[in-house]
């Protein structure tokens, strides 16, 4: 890592003056881990190297960008692939405007019981789960803060994701919008999400709310959404409910997640531990049970599990 960061100060010094304050920063990270799903066991390796690109301007505004090389840590046999560079940001008085091919929507926050990052591969899950689909395209956001709060807005005005790198400012068909707002309250953090998706004249929402409170030796947190719209199959709630905590250097997990959705209900429940190795190594254990309606897949399970290693460079 040292080797790099000498490197990318050495590339940054040559390309820009003194007047100009850049900055490259890069990290990486690895996995490895075992998933078991029956008697279909796997083995799944995934890993990630990000670059941060920042410059500061004489006026104080912070421009930033980034890129990456990934692969996904619960796939098998997902090939790698480039990300970033579609999107910059400006961050100057206190707010963030964001303009790019890669702009989300505020959806999902109320999945707060689902916490496992392995475990869910080759899981038989939750049949319907609602939600406003294609959630991400060309667009712009603006985040920022008030008094204790933290506001973010997103507007997606086009969420075709088969013309990478190109937004149809005028004619596009599929847009989306969404806000979302987080205060201190009563010594926990409330959360407030509003989102509407719109192709081709189908309209869906999802309204949700999220509360996390600082409780005993951990964080407890429950999140509720429903879904609206046109769409009629993917209409309905989820709730969600969480605790985490650190116990002598151990971090534990334990989540639950509920959906009633066209007249049909699912839940999982995630159990998570970890423990840091020292030097950015860590060793990890999940493990996943669904029921209700879910899928039925031969190949998969509904009680996985995975055990594994993450490194951070």
């Amino acid at each position: 890592m040292k080797k790099i960061a000498y490197l990318m100060s050495a590339i940054s010094a040559g390309l820009f003056s003194s007047a100009a304050h850049a900055d490259i920063s890069v990290a990486g990270s690895a996995s490895v881990a075992y998933n078991g799903a029956g008697g279909n066991t796997s083995v799944v390796h995934g890993g990630s190297i990000s670059f941060g690109l920042s410059t500061t301007t004489d006026s104080g505004m912070t421009i930033s960008s980034g890129a990456g090389l990934t692969r996904d840590t619960d796939g098998s046999d997902t090939a790698a692939a480039v990300t970033g560079l579609s999107s910059v940001s400006f961050a100057t008085g206190g707010a963030t405007i964001t303009a790019g091919y890669d702009i989300g929507l505020a959806d999902g926050a109320a999945a707060v019981g689902e916490l496992v990052t392995v475990a869910d591969l080759n899981s038989n899950g939750i049949t319907n789960t609602g939600g406003m689909g294609d959630d991400e395209g060309a667009g712009v956001s603006l985040s920022t803060s008030f008094g204790g709060a933290a506001l973010s807005v997103v507007y997606v005005y086009d969420k075709n994701t088969s013309t990478v790198g190109i937004g149809d400012l005028d004619g596009a068909a599929n847009t989306g919008t969404s806000v979302a707002i987080s205060m201190p309250v009563a010594g926990g953090t409330l959360g407030g999400n509003y989102v509407s998706g719109d192709v081709n004249g189908t309209t869906d929402t999802e309204s949700s709310a999220t509360f996390s409170y600082p409780t005993g030796a951990g964080t407890l947190s429950i999140g509720y959404a429903s879904f609206e719209g046109d769409t009629t199959t993917t209409n309905g709630t989820t709730f969600g409910v969480a605790y985490s905590m650190d116990l002598d250097g151990t971090a534990i997990g334990l989540g639950y997640q509920t959906y009633d959705v066209n007249s049909k209900s699912g839940n999982s429940t995630d159990v998570t531990v970890s423990r840091s190795l020292g030097g950015g190594a860590s060793v990890f254990a999940e493990m996943r049970s669904t029921g209700g309606t879910v899928g039925t897949t031969s190949t998969k399970s509904t009680s996985t599990v995975a055990v594994g290693s993450s490194i951070s460079f």
